[in-house]
Formats: structure tokens, sequence, C-alpha cells
């Protein structure tokens, strides 16, 4: 996947792959060609010059450095000149250097057009300053000048026949532009010269996104960012812009200078990208919506929402073996709704639904949060309170009887009672035995008149 990298990342970058860039460079068929064309014999005192150009060439690349900091090029064209070597290999030797860190670079997907626009620059005035010093170091030689300048201008041809470039006066009224952006506009060179920039401009870029980019090259300071622009078919594309102020000798603007990159397809691709992101996030929620309501089926009861009778057997069961294990207390209460074929037959199986559901969320509101609530089936429910004995249970289980008793229900009004039967947990009682237990109390219960409590 394609990384965009900023320029401190990008200088973190070049440091730790000083090496593998230095190897690159080196090995290349090129490279190696110009040390074999002249006979340099590559001894220590001689690759260690290499390395130490490269070093000087990476400083100027991150900034660190300026061309003119570079000290170590002139014995580097020294040892160029000694054995003869052309201004033409001196290109050479620059490019391929260049080359062997935009390599590095892609292969590690990493990618960022401004940086690269960046470099472009840097090296031409790294070429541009080893040229004019390699003149006064080759000062006999009499082809130096015209060698010198074809060198920049094949160079200025390479930059111009792989970036959109267009030049304007400091009104913003086209002097110049090349054959790609004539190429990418759709619009002939006559059509653009004479006329202000904003003919590309496309009307979603808003005026006020200008506004930055204004101010930075009027404060003759260069500027860059993605822009928008349109066709003349209509159509967008998008640039990778970076804009340079060219001043004169007394340091006014004389006129800008606009190199671009077409990053039309890597943006698309982007937003794709997060078109596919936020599907995937979509379909993701779904399914953990899914997964979230099957898991609540699987120990949830449908009706109330309280654990269910099989999940309530689990946690019945771990709870047992807790007790046993630890020697704690354990008390198990079972009730159920006092008549409650009465208010089915009555009112109907719907309202009896209502109550139910209002009578869980009443006991569920009034027991303690480690207290495990479970409907055991119809209207007969559980609740297993751990580390309480029968006495905190049966004082809670009064609360609760209270509580429903003096409760306004649908349909009934205060007409609900709730029966208890409770038994606490002793060492020699298994799951079976302790709801038998309160279950046979529950019973005794209702025979002695419901709405009560029976341990």
């Amino acid at each position: 996947m394609i990384k965009i990298i900023n320029s401190e990342e990008f200088s973190y970058f070049l440091r730790i792959n000083r090496n593998e860039i230095i190897k690159r460079w080196m090995n290349k068929s090129e490279v190696q060609n110009v040390l074999h064309r002249h006979s340099i014999p590559i001894i220590e005192k001689n690759t260690h010059l290499f390395y130490q150009f490269c070093d000087c060439f990476i400083n100027v690349v991150e900034w660190r450095a300026t061309v003119s900091d570079c000290q170590i090029k002139m014995d580097f064209l020294q040892l160029l000149n000694n054995y003869n070597v052309t201004v033409s290999d001196l290109f050479t030797l620059i490019i391929k250097l260049k080359n062997a860190i935009e390599q590095i670079i892609f292969e590690d997907g990493n990618l960022s057009f401004a940086l690269q626009s960046e470099m472009d620059s840097l090296t031409l005035q790294m070429a541009n300053d080893l040229a004019s010093n390699f003149e006064t170091i080759t000062s006999n030689n009499c082809n130096y000048k015209s060698e010198n300048s074809n060198l920049l201008t094949e160079y200025k041809k390479a930059v111009d026949l792989s970036n959109i470039v267009s030049k304007t006066n400091p009104k913003g009224v086209i002097t110049y532009v090349n054959d790609k952006f004539c190429e990418i506009s759709g619009y002939i060179r006559e059509e653009l010269i004479g006329q202000p920039h904003n003919i590309i401009r496309h009307p979603d870029m808003p005026r006020e996104a200008f506004k930055d980019l204004w101010n930075t090259i009027k404060s003759k300071m260069s500027w860059n960012g993605v822009v928008t622009n349109m066709r003349k078919d209509g159509s967008s594309y998008i640039v990778d812009t970076t804009i340079v102020p060219i001043l004169d000798i007394d340091g006014d603007v004389i006129e800008y200078m606009a190199i671009r990159h077409d990053i039309t397809e890597l943006e698309q691709t982007k937003q794709q990208l997060r078109n596919i992101n936020k599907a995937m996030k979509n379909k993701v929620d779904e399914l953990y919506l899914m997964t979230n309501t099957l898991e609540q089926k699987a120990y949830k009861d449908t009706l109330t929402g309280i654990n269910n009778r099989e999940n309530f057997e689990d946690i019945f069961t771990i709870e047992i073996a807790n007790a046993k294990k630890h020697n704690l207390l354990l008390t198990l209460i079972i009730f159920d709704i006092d008549h409650f074929k009465l208010i089915n037959d009555t009112y109907g199986h719907q309202a009896g639904d209502i109550i139910l559901i209002d009578l869980t969320n009443l006991i569920a509101d009034n027991i303690k949060k480690g207290d495990i609530f479970a409907r055991w089936g119809g209207e007969e429910f559980v609740i297993l309170t751990p580390s309480t004995d029968i006495i905190g249970a049966s004082t809670l289980a009064e609360k609760l009887r209270k509580i429903v008793g003096s409760h306004t229900f649908n349909y009934v009004g205060k007409d609900v009672t709730i029966s208890f039967g409770i038994a606490q947990f002793s060492s020699e009682d298994t799951k079976i035995t302790l709801f038998e237990k309160a279950d046979k109390l529950l019973y005794k219960a209702k025979k002695n008149g419901r709405n009560r409590v029976e341990i």
C-alpha cells in the first residue's frame, strides 16, 4: 500500500537507508561503466570519497545543508578530473544517485510528489553547483561551458517532461505552460497564455481555499498543497502542486513557477479505499449486531430480557462449586406470581406478558448487583444470592413481596402478589438438592395462603 510521507519521515528514511542507497548507487551499471571507462581504481580512499559525497548529497536532499555547505564536493570533483571524467559522466553519477534514493523510497511503499519535486529541484541545484566548480577545476577544458550548458539543458528537459509546469506573472496571468500542462488541461497553449490562472479553477474549490496559497507566495515563500482543477471539457483532475516565487536581484517577485504532479488516480484510489473501509465498517457493525443479538438470545429470556433457564443453570453450577470450594454462603430464592393463570384467562396472554415484563423490571431494580436473576419458566423466577445467608435472603424476599404488592400494574392494578421459597446452601447440597428444598418451600407458601415467604 502506498504511504504518503512528510519531510521529517523522509529525512529519517534517508538516514536509516544510507548504506543501502550507496550500495545501490555504486552497483548501478551506468556508474560501474563510468568507473571502468575512466579506469578509476576501486580502492578504499576512492570508495570513501564516494561515500562522503553520497552523505553530502543526502544532507542536501533532506535539507540539513545547502549545496555550498558540501565541502567534500571539491575533493570528489578533483578525483573525477584526475581520471578525465566528463561533465556528461558527472551528470550520470548525480542522476543515478538520485535514482537510487527514489528506487528505495518506492520499494518501501513510500510516496510524496511534493518531496519528489523538491528532490528534483535540489538535484538540479546540485548539478549546477558541481558543474560550476568542475569548470574551475577543469579550466583548461575549452569545451566545458558548452558541455555544462548541455548538461543543464538536458536536465531541465527531463524535469519538464516529467512534470506539469506553468509560469505566471505576479498578478497570476499565465506566461508559460509546458506540453504536459496542455495535455492534462485540454487547452492548447494559445488558449492559456495571457489568461488568469483561475481558468482551470474547479468550482468545487472555493476562493477561500487559495487564501493561504496567495498569502504564502506573496510572502516570497514556496507553497505546496493538493488542488482540484477543471479541464476544458468540464471534467476534474487532482494535482499535487508546488508554487515557487522567482525573485529578481533586488528580491522582488518577478514571476511564479508552478510544478504539478497528476495524482487523480491516486486520490480516486484513496477515495475508493475510504468507501471500501466505510462499507466494511458498516458490515462489521452489522455482523457485530447480529452476533450480539444471537448471544443475547442464547442466554437471555426473549420476553423479559433477564437470564434464561439454560444460562442460569450454568451459573448455578459454577456458584455451587465455588461455595463448596471456599466454604461461602449461597442462598436460592424461588418465587412465582399468585393466580397468574387467572390473569391470563381474564385479560389475555398479551396482558399477562406485559405484567411479567413490568414485574421483572421491578424486581431487577431492587436486588443487589451480584444477585443472579433469571426466569425459570412461565411465571416462575429464581434469584441466586452469593455471599448471603438465609436471613439476608428472606429480608430481600420480604422487601420484594411488599414492593410488588404495592405496585400498580396495567390491567390488574394492585392485585398482583408473589410467593417465595428460600433455601440456604449446605456443604452436602448439590444443585439439584438445593433447588428441591427451595421449590418445596415455594409449594408450602402456596399451600399456606400465597403472598408470603417460606424459609
